[in-house]
Formats: C-alpha cells, sequence, structure tokens
C-alpha cells in the first residue's frame, strides 16, 4: 500500500510538472523585480504586493514562477493547478489574507480570474484590511 501511495504522489507531481512546463514553455525568467517592472511599474502599485503577491503563488501551488505573465487566468490557462488540489484557491485566498492583512470577500475571490486582477485587489485593500 506503501509503495502504490508515493508511486501515486510521484506521479501526480509528474504530471503537475509537465503541465507547468507546457503552461510556460517559451517565456522569459523574470526575478521578481523584473516582474514587477515589466508588468506594474507606474500602476501605483507597490512593489511588494507584487513580489508577494507572486511568492506565495510560488508557496502555495509549489511551482517555479519565474515565467507568471500579469495576464495569467486562473479560470483558463491556470486552472490546472486546481485539477491537483482542489483547495488550492482556499489555501492561496487564506495566505493572501494573512500576508496582507486584508479580508478578501467570496464574491471578489471568484471574479477574480488573471494574476494582475489579483495584485489590483489586494493592492485597494491594502491599508483599508477590514474594507469587504
Amino acid at each position: 500500500m506503501t509503495t502504490t501511495v508515493v508511486w501515486s504522489v510521484r506521479s501526480e507531481f509528474r504530471a503537475k510538472e509537465r503541465k507547468v512546463q507546457e503552461t510556460f514553455a517559451g517565456r522569459e525568467s523574470l526575478t521578481p523585480e523584473a516582474f514587477y517592472e515589466r508588468y506594474f511599474l507606474g500602476l501605483g502599485i507597490a512593489p511588494e504586493i507584487v513580489v508577494g503577491i507572486r511568492k506565495i503563488l510560488e508557496e502555495q501551488l509549489g511551482v517555479d514562477m519565474s515565467r507568471l505573465r500579469a495576464e495569467d487566468d486562473f479560470s483558463k490557462n491556470l486552472s490546472f493547478f486546481w485539477d491537483f488540489d482542489s483547495m488550492a484557491d482556499v489555501e492561496l485566498v487564506i495566505a493572501i489574507e494573512e500576508h496582507f492583512q486584508i479580508k478578501i470577500a467570496d464574491p471578489e475571490a471568484e471574479k477574480t480570474h488573471t494574476v494582475s486582477e489579483l495584485v489590483q485587489l489586494v493592492s485597494n485593500k491594502v491599508g483599508r484590511p477590514n474594507a469587504p
């Protein structure tokens, strides 16, 4: 039984890694600072918000996010993450709420599809932590 569980976990890990490679294929790897500069510089969003969100995505989803783009969509090209962990979206929201000391209402989370929308949502809430 233990061997079967280990094989299953390894198989799932490899499948997830393949999907990550497919999704990010051909993309340039960016440092957190370069990611901020490319997609969010000049938008009035603090660098620590962008860097923090990318770090949380890496930690919660368990993959390298150096090839992430602002337009990546959790309901489209990144939706495969939920296939591997059905609670990942909930865990992701909780981690963001805890890190930034904010509250994200369920309807807000449900209508946030892209990385850019997530960054904007968090940016709007920082400084008014208990706002719905």
